[in-house]
């Protein structure tokens, strides 16, 4: 009896500990991982989960890297293998599914209506992250932008594999970019012989991640599988290297069949090349100028700007001077002066308003000389007026030193109200601060062109 009793009280054990087990436990060989996409256009990923964490390494709209962990308005995540870091929940989402576009030129619209405004197109195959769904729309994530497109178009995508390809640069230089478009920005530089990660394939392009731990999109043509897939010879990788410039598809003639190599390039598009630029990043020092409710200080927030303002100037090619370099105080005369002696083409002196009336809002162009200012002034109409974060004031005429002493084609910019607790909070964020220098850096190429 006592033998058939314990031999109960097992079975009733077993029985409880089959019906505890949870239901949707996975076995160890599938795939659990959560995905988060990043949302804005550059992104810091950061030591911890807050501002004065030490950045680690940008990320870009449109990429998916492995959820880890959501704490106080920040998500971590898994940016290289073995590497975690922190980036602001703003900019970034989680991961319903992954889908490829089903047809060519898909419309994405900012709504889910068909009275939604299209802000771009998808191509067929594309592999797009969608986290939201309403009625027959979904909202999705691609590298250019973030809107919705019809679910009917869409269909699950294929995981990806879990085996990584390994490439081979074949080209002397090979230029990296945010997304696979010849038009994008140009994050990094690949030289011949470096082997490189193959994560995604996307159309003519490879997004890849180099041993140094960056990553970014490279032309497929010019990196080889190491099994020796990619290109189809190797002179047609030496002629890949040395292509001339202006030729978009030439017939090589060799021994064999006649060969193509397209989509020949000059290599970084240096559209400002030859142009000096002085950036004036305002007040310094003891002038520390407007401050928010919050302790936002202009003359940090100005240098900030300056700063991420002067990379992408210099990617286009420009010469980039700073009037200050620090928290150092710089007399107006002295930035003027920093104008006439390196002869620039453009002076652009970056501040962030303030007024007695908290409600003022948004962003204001000033010039002073209405023949050498206003052509400079007038660029930035069109970029500023895109940007959906703070409405754009317009441009105005500014009795200012820095405009009125200046012999140099020149405007003073207001990025924003530290006296409006809105615009304060905004013009603080990375993703306020990457979204304004780039459409700076656009003005200022509109200019020149």
């Amino acid at each position: 009896m006592r033998r058939g009793r314990w031999l109960a009280v097992l079975f009733c054990l077993c029985w409880l500990m089959i019906a505890a087990w949870p239901a949707g436990a996975k076995g160890e060989n599938e795939n659990t991982d959560e995905l988060a996409v990043v949302t804005a256009d550059r992104v810091n990923v950061r030591q911890g989960p807050g501002v004065p964490y030490r950045p680690l390494a940008n990320v870009h709209r449109g990429e998916t890297y492995r959820l880890l962990d959501v704490k106080d308005g920040w998500v971590k995540i898994e940016w290289k293998p073995n590497r975690t870091g922190w980036i602001a929940t703003p900019y970034a989402a989680p991961v319903q599914r992954m889908e490829i576009v089903q047809e060519d030129r898909l419309r994405l619209r900012q709504e889910p209506s068909l009275d939604g405004r299209i802000i771009g197109h998808l191509a067929q195959g594309d592999r797009v992250a969608v986290i939201q769904e309403e009625g027959e729309w979904k909202q999705i994530v691609t590298n250019e932008a973030v809107g919705w497109a019809a679910a009917s178009y869409l269909a699950a995508a294929e995981p990806l594999r879990n085996s990584q390809r390994t490439g081979v640069v074949t080209a002397d230089s090979l230029n990296v970019r945010i997304a696979p478009s010849l038009d994008a920005e140009r994050v990094g530089r690949l030289v011949r012989g470096e082997h490189v990660e193959i994560v995604e394939t996307k159309q003519d392009w490879y997004k890849i991640v180099a041993r140094s731990g960056s990553g970014g999109w490279v032309a497929a043509d010019y990196v080889e599988m190491k099994s020796g897939q990619a290109v189809e010879s190797e002179e047609d990788a030496v002629v890949a290297s040395v292509s001339p410039v202006g030729v978009s598809l030439a017939a090589i003639q060799g021994n064999g069949p006649r060969r193509y190599v397209s989509r020949w390039t000059r290599g970084p598009i240096q559209a400002l090349a030859g142009k000096t630029v002085v950036l004036d990043a305002g007040h310094g020092g003891k002038d520390g100028g407007a401050q928010s409710v919050n302790g936002v200080v202009e003359k940090a927030l100005t240098m900030e700007t300056a700063e991420r303002l002067k990379e992408k100037l210099e990617m286009y090619g420009a010469r980039v001077v700073l009037t200050r370099a620090g928290d150092d105080y710089v007399p107006l005369s002295a930035r003027v002066a920093a104008a006439r002696l390196y002869q620039a083409d453009a002076f652009i002196s970056l501040h962030y308003d303030s007024a007695a009336d908290r409600d003022a809002s948004g962003i204001t162009v000033y010039y002073y000389d209405r023949f050498a200012d206003y052509g400079l002034a007038q660029s930035f109409q069109g970029p500023f007026t895109q940007l959906s974060t703070l409405p754009f004031r317009g441009i105005a005429f500014g009795d200012y030193y820095v405009l009125r002493e200046n012999e140099r084609p020149s405007v003073l910019l207001e990025l924003g109200y530290l006296s409006n607790p809105s615009d304060a909070g905004t013009v603080a964020t990375d993703g306020y601060q990457e979204a304004v220098t780039t459409a700076i850096a656009s003005a200022v190429r509109r200019y020149f062109e």
